[in-house]
């Protein structure tokens, strides 16, 4: 059974994994283990670690050996003896914060709890297991459900936090974390993944010593500096062997994850939306859902744990048509025209699509009235008929004669002040009162907290959608929350605004993908800031970074692989010199690193030579041959990330079909040449290996291909590439 509640023990297996509750002589809900599986074996003796000298104890006439600060806790509160990170935090009516949660009862569900306005794994309607846990504070009703879902396959745990309020009188939550999972060990690496604008997702590792690490955004949106994932794992974790736990916030605001080292050398890990500006107002009878922990423990090293991630995300957190299905090759006319185009320069970039195999056309920034630049005009989703020289569902039709389906940029959640939608409604933005407010990207935010403006904005869209054959939209999101003041929420309510802003951009992609059940969103913040399990669930491909150069893609790509899969990536090949690096690269290295992710272009294809269409049609038609491997094969990291070059791998799920991909970085002289291993194939298996399209006479086992490798002379100059195609032939 993936569930057992047995007396006061509660224990949850995967087909890999075992994790360990049990009900302590104080009542608390102790820790006891999370890791490899564990058929017949509780780890009791974990949730005995005694008192010790300074250490405090609940007055009750219990135990006198066990002391909440020391206990490996599944949830504790502010207040009542526990000084590491707690999760919870509540002020009560008599503004006291002191908060003991003790055990009340488990109960198994027979499905999967939808998480009210949240975004979180789905069980495909099949019956998943699912424990609620509750714990109630000692003196006032204060309930908190603790829901954790067995996805047995995947080898995921995903958990949630439910805050109830019966106390009789208003409460105010000031921390509410998601998740908080207490080690007996301390000896680990913490990573996080950093970055900046056009550099998102760069891997960070750092060993815990005794303090705390932590990766946290107060943007308002999970954002280009940190992500909702971490990793954290034993000192000698590397790709195939090693300890590791990985932690996915499904959420798109303000979060927090840390890793503390405990005075008695165990360790405690936390997550969820960060605490800073937090402040939630629950009145007797209501209810707070904290978002959704997605758990998963390696004792293979990171491979595995990404395969579990990478599994998990596509067949429970994606939805609608394109959740596993072939994705659209587009052509987006961004970095070929910017905001100076026609219909007829569109058309001709279209045409030339068409050639090249692409299947869907996207138009950009700039469609709507009086958009000319970045200064104006959004918030006003009204088609510029003057500018294209024609209505849009013209140019939709020529499009779609082509064969090409047909998609349009919005951004939905922001306002320039040069726009109708502003000198209507000023009180839309973000804005503290009496002050002038601050710009970015020359744009406001708009208020998502106030329903007014979700509406709005929706019947704005959906007006276009409605008249118009789009099948696909760019949702861009360009700038930080700043001023974050809600006009429509009352003074003592101002500590609600950033979270009820990440509801509200959240109603409104709900409500556009339950009217329009065909549309393809694709995210965009910028680039990739705010690329996250809670966007992904609704549109399951994001738009990776700005930074389209293929060097720099490598970096990138290579951090976002960790958790989430390849086909959620948006990579395009782009024109070169890049636009923003100003390099130069090879099409066909430009086309491997794109091919990376979900597949596409983004330059001025009525420039190139006809050569280089040629080129494009082929390099578009071994992607398609190779699509469904890398839409749903298992992805390996063949290469360690140092500086000379770098490999990826996809291996097909019965693992008789293989492509790899490798890109040298910088140019070494007199160097030992390359001899690649590979992954994830069946070792008495017979296989063709053929590299950059020339069949090697030799075959070679699975063994040798992964314990000795082949030798790779296609590669020798700095952004020179190379793919190798495996076959098995028996």
């Amino acid at each position: 059974m993936s569930v057992i509640i047995e007396e006061k023990f509660i224990i949850l297996n995967t087909k890999n994994t075992t994790y360990q509750m049990a009900v302590n002589e104080n009542n608390y809900l102790a820790h006891l283990y999370y890791g490899a599986r564990l058929d017949d074996s509780v780890a009791l003796e974990r949730g005995k670690l005694n008192y010790h000298s300074g250490a405090t104890l609940a007055y009750d006439g219990k135990s006198r050996e066990l002391s909440p600060d020391v206990c490996p806790l599944e949830y504790s509160a502010y207040g009542s003896g526990d000084f590491r990170t707690t999760p919870l935090k509540a002020r009560f009516a008599d503004g006291s914060s002191v908060c003991d949660l003790r055990f009340e009862s488990a109960k198994l569900l027979n499905k999967k709890p939808v998480l009210r306005g949240l975004p979180a794994l789905h069980d495909e309607g099949k019956v998943s297991q699912t424990v609620e846990v509750c714990l109630k504070d000692k003196i006032y009703d204060l309930r908190v459900y603790l829901l954790y879902t067995v996805f047995e396959e995947q080898d995921v745990i995903s958990r949630s936090v439910r805050v109830e309020n019966h106390t009789g009188e208003e409460i105010i939550l000031e921390s509410v974390l998601s998740a908080c999972l207490d080690n007996y060990e301390d000896e680990y690496d913490f990573i996080s993944f950093t970055g900046r604008p056009h550099f998102e997702r760069f891997l960070q590792r750092t060993s815990l010593g005794d303090f705390r690490l932590v990766t946290e955004s107060r943007r308002g949106a999970s954002g280009h500096q940190a992500n909702p994932f971490v990793i954290f794992c034993s000192r000698g974790c590397d790709e195939k062997a090693g300890e590791c736990y990985g932690a996915s916030l499904v959420y798109s605001g303000n979060f927090t994850a840390s890793l503390e080292k405990t005075q008695i050398g165990t360790s405690r890990f936390v997550m969820g939306i960060n605490p800073e500006n937090f402040a939630f107002i629950l009145k007797n009878g209501e209810v707070f859902q904290a978002p959704e922990v997605i758990h998963s423990y390696s004792r293979s090293g990171f491979s595995k744990l990404s395969h579990n991630y990478h599994n998990v995300i596509r067949q429970h957190l994606f939805r609608g048509k394109y959740a596993l299905a072939e994705r659209p090759i587009l052509i987006n006319n961004w970095e070929a025209t910017y905001f100076n185009f026609t219909a007829e320069k569109l058309l001709a970039i279209a045409k030339q699509a068409q050639k090249i195999g692409a299947d869907t056309f996207v138009l950009d920034d700039g469609w709507f009235k009086g958009r000319n630049g970045d200064a104006s005009s959004l918030g006003d989703w009204f088609v510029d008929e003057e500018k294209l020289g024609c209505k849009l569902s013209d140019l939709i039709s020529d499009v779609n004669a082509l064969g090409m389906r047909f998609g349009l940029w919005f951004e939905p959640e922001c306002v320039s002040e040069n726009s109708d939608l502003y000198r209507a409604h000023p009180e839309w933005v973000l804005n503290a009162p009496s002050r002038p407010g601050m710009l970015g990207r020359k744009q406001w935010v708009l208020d998502m907290a106030n329903g007014d403006v979700v509406d709005a904005i929706f019947g704005m869209m959906s007006d276009i959608l409605d008249n118009n054959n789009i099948e696909y939209v760019k949702w861009d999101f360009n700038r930080y929350l700043t001023d974050v003041y809600s006009t429509a929420l009352p003074a003592n309510r101002q500590g609600e605004a950033h979270h009820r802003y990440v509801l509200g951009v959240y109603d409104l992609l709900e409500r556009i993908t339950t009217r329009y059940p065909n549309l393809l969103i694709e995210g965009c913040a910028s680039g990739g800031g705010r690329f996250d399990c809670g966007m992904l669930y609704y549109s399951p491909q994001y738009w990776t970074s700005d930074n389209t150069d293929p060097m720099n893609r490598l970096d990138i790509q290579y951090g976002t692989s960790f958790c989430y899969p390849v086909i959620s990536m948006g990579a395009h090949v782009t024109a070169s010199p890049n636009h923003v690096t100003r390099r130069d690269t090879p099409i066909k290295t430009r086309s491997n690193v794109a091919m990376a992710g979900t597949y596409g272009f983004e330059l001025d294809l009525t420039t190139l030579s006809d050569d280089e269409i040629t080129t494009l049609a082929e390099e578009t038609r071994f992607y398609k041959n190779h699509s469904e491997l890398i839409r749903l094969g298992d992805y390996y990291r063949i290469t360690k990330n140092d500086g000379r070059y770098i490999g990826w791998q996809f291996v097909s799920k019965d693992k008789k079909t293989s492509l790899a991909v490798l890109v040298q970085k910088i140019t070494n002289i007199n160097y030992k040449p390359i001899i690649q291993k590979f992954e994830g194939l069946i070792p008495d298996m017979q296989y063709r290996v053929t590299v950059d399209g020339e069949c090697r006479e030799q075959l070679y086992s699975g063994t040798a291909l992964m314990e000795i490798g082949i030798g790779i002379r296609t590669i020798k100059y700095e952004a020179d590439s190379t793919r190798v195609e495996i076959e098995a032939v028996n």
